[in-house]
């Protein structure tokens, strides 16, 4: 399901590298769920295999893509050339009744690797490139909120608490069966999704400069548009996090600058 929704947000061409020890063979009955699910056909998406344990260095190093009966391809990657990287919980050890702090441990363990290639292929490439673009960020998936603690540790950028999100959605849904059209809405590729939109697509401000979050979002809606917050031009996202969702004293006037970034809900 992940992989088909995936497949129809990326762009054509786009690779998916799938690292794991499951051998390839045995990761299509898998996909199929042992015959329960159909077989999965991706539009925009190539997937290539990669068999591999994730907390093993040597094997993270340099990947070998593999096909679907477990023959080498003669593809190779290195993890400074992904432009994302996720670390999902271990699924195979948690059918084998490893509990979700252990499986914590080994996505942090991962984690830790992968960032120290990372860096030491950066830092290669970066002396013989100064301009040379860092790496990708990996994120993570936490299955225990105990672990979050752990995570500045591991100096983690991103991180997914998937239990947690999945507890409050069905949360929402048990007070209120509609907020499923809402979420649907939302976290599938179909429908609306998020846009960061400059405030001139919503205000002439050579006419109209002071206005409150409250009239931007008027005319958001004029345009099929649900104005959730905003971003002032002088702050950074990391700074402006009080303001992106849910912005307080919608009804003060404010004046706005060019620059200025509204964050929307729309169709395209």
């Amino acid at each position: 399901d992940m992989i088909a929704q995936l497949d129809e947000y990326v762009q054509e061409g786009s690779e998916l590298w799938l690292f794991n020890s499951v051998p390839a063979p045995k990761r299509a009955e898998l996909l199929k769920d042992t015959g329960n699910k159909e077989e999965l056909i991706t539009n925009n998406l190539t997937i290539c295999n990669v068999v591999g344990n994730p907390i093993i260095r040597r094997d993270l190093n340099r990947m070998h893509a593999v096909d679907d009966s477990g023959k080498p391809t003669g593809r190779e990657i290195t993890l400074d050339q992904f432009d994302s990287i996720l670390i999902l919980a271990d699924a195979v050890a948690m059918e084998n009744g490893a509990n979700m702090m252990s499986c914590d441990s080994r996505s942090l363990s991962s984690l830790l690797i992968i960032q120290d290639i990372q860096k030491k292929l950066y830092d290669k490439r970066k002396s013989k490139d100064p301009n040379a673009p860092p790496p990708c960020a990996p994120i993570s998936e936490i299955l225990d909120t105990r672990t979050k603690s752990l995570l500045k540790v591991a100096n983690c950028h991103g991180y997914i608490m998937s239990n947690q999100i999945i507890s409050s959605v069905m949360a929402q849904v048990s007070e209120d069966k509609d907020i499923n059209i809402v979420l649907r809405e939302i976290l599938t590729a179909d429908g609306s999704e998020t846009y960061i939109r400059k405030v001139t697509r919503f205000v002439d401000l050579d006419e109209d400069r002071v206005l409150s979050f409250w009239d931007i979002a008027l005319r958001a809606r004029q345009r099929r548009e649900v104005a959730v917050g905003y971003k002032p031009a002088e702050l950074e996202f990391k700074d402006a996090t009080h303001l992106i969702i849910n912005p307080a004293e919608k009804f003060v006037p404010r004046k706005w600058s060019p620059n200025d970034m509204i964050i929307t809900f729309a169709l395209d």
